[in-house]
């Protein structure tokens, strides 16, 4: 059976340990105990004889930080029988349960060893194949095994909101503000808060809220209103439909910029255009993404009983590349697509704001309820602050082509 042991915990922490989703997120500010908890839960549910992962974003963090905190709270729970802190780290508790520590600044590295559990330390940090790889490991024994991210947020387009912010199935979170610990030192929020002053960075850091970037271009407004999210495409009235590609560094399929691919359709309401949205972000070489491509196409037809009128590929320094990969594709899944590949010029803030900002301030644009389109909402309340620009670029460009086929926008 798994360790007994029972230790003071908060609210929060109680309702994240009671929790029975395979995915579980502790999100939380400074000192909510949110690093405590992950390590508390991993030691309980250790069963005899199984594999865990405790991984961090790199080694310094994991020798500095999680890797003390588990030591501290293992031995306090005497639960420990060896601890070997030399590369490879690892852990044997009592009842035989090993606990393999390890950063996730190489996701591939994590590949490995099928196990039981898995935590990821301050997963905001990590890239997301490092939450893919990780959820792939889970099988142990032949049994389905269980994942908790514990971070502070990182806003809205964030993965660690995708994954887990989003209502996926099996999935589950829990935030908790620093001031909610009740373990913190006396005053420690306040003179945090004193520090932070009213900011969205405390917002994030003591709240731990998944806010909007400071100096995004979008106001927050603009996406928090209750017809922003659809499900299924206009079975009617579609005026125009239009597909888009930004391939950024998809020469190769290497680099951590997506391949986005954005599709737009038009329908009118109340004597005006509406936009719906979807998108499909990925990494992926030039011939993946432009098969990609044609299937979406292929998909787009199959629901809405009409075939997109344009696709649009960003053709910038890409040497050639797409016709010759894109006629292929047309071949392979015997259909073919009316694709036009064109530069796109001037800087991308530019064209985003122009293409973009004008039909979200008028809220024109509904976005479809996949991970695609909640990524490339995330990636638009946090333009140009994020990482992560690809979507919008792709999106600006389905736009750009929507107008000229409909011979301008009201």
């Amino acid at each position: 059976a798994p360790l007994v042991m029972y230790l003071p915990v908060h609210p929060k922490q109680a309702a994240f340990l009671d929790s029975p989703a395979p995915y579980r997120a502790f999100i939380g500010g400074r000192g909510s105990g949110k690093s405590w908890v992950a390590c508390y839960d991993l030691i309980k549910r250790a069963r005899p004889r199984r594999t865990y992962l405790l991984a961090s974003p790199t080694y310094p963090m994991l020798f500095d930080s999680e890797l003390r905190a588990f030591t501290d709270l293992v031995r306090t729970l005497s639960a420990l029988v060896e601890l070997k802190k030399s590369a490879p780290a690892s852990a044997r508790l009592r009842n035989g349960a090993e606990i393999l520590f390890r950063s996730a600044d190489d996701p591939e590295r994590l590949r490995g060893p099928n196990l039981s559990g898995a935590v990821l330390m301050e997963a905001a940090l990590m890239h997301r194949d490092a939450y893919d790889i990780a959820i792939a490991c889970l099988r142990e024994g032949g049994e389905r095994g269980w994942l908790t991210a514990a971070t502070t947020p990182r806003g809205p387009s964030h993965w660690t909101h995708d994954v887990f912010a989003t209502n996926r199935p099996d999935t589950d979170l829990f935030r908790a503000a620093t001031g909610e610990n009740p373990f913190n030192p006396d005053g420690f929020e306040d003179q945090l808060r004193e520090q932070y002053g009213a900011t969205s960075w405390a917002r994030q850091e003591l709240g731990g809220e998944f806010v909007q970037i400071e100096g995004a271009e979008f106001p927050g407004e603009w996406f928090a209103r209750p017809d922003l999210w659809f499900d299924a495409w206009p079975d009617t009235g579609i005026r125009c439909a239009v597909q888009a590609l930004d391939p950024s560094k998809g020469t190769d399929g290497k680099g951590d910029d997506y391949q986005a691919h954005v599709t737009v359709a038009v329908t009118a309401l109340a004597g005006r255009y509406v936009y719906w949205v979807d998108a499909d972000l990925q990494r992926e070489g030039v011939v993946p993404m432009c098969e990609r491509a044609v299937r979406l196409a292929k998909v787009f037809l199959a629901d809405t009983k009409r075939p997109v009128d344009s696709v649009v590929i960003e053709d910038n320094a890409t040497m050639g590349l797409f016709p010759t990969a894109l006629d292929a594709a047309c071949v392979k899944f015997q259909y073919p697509i009316p694709y036009l590949c064109r530069p796109s010029f001037g800087a991308k803030e530019f064209r985003v704001r122009a293409q973009c900002g004008p039909p979200l301030s008028r809220y024109q644009l509904r976005f479809r309820r996949t991970p695609g389109g909640r990524m490339l909402v995330g990636q638009l309340q946090s333009f140009p602050m994020d990482e992560h620009d690809d979507g919008p670029d792709a999106l600006a460009v389905a736009l750009r082509r929507v107008a000229e086929l409909l011979g301008g926008v009201t």
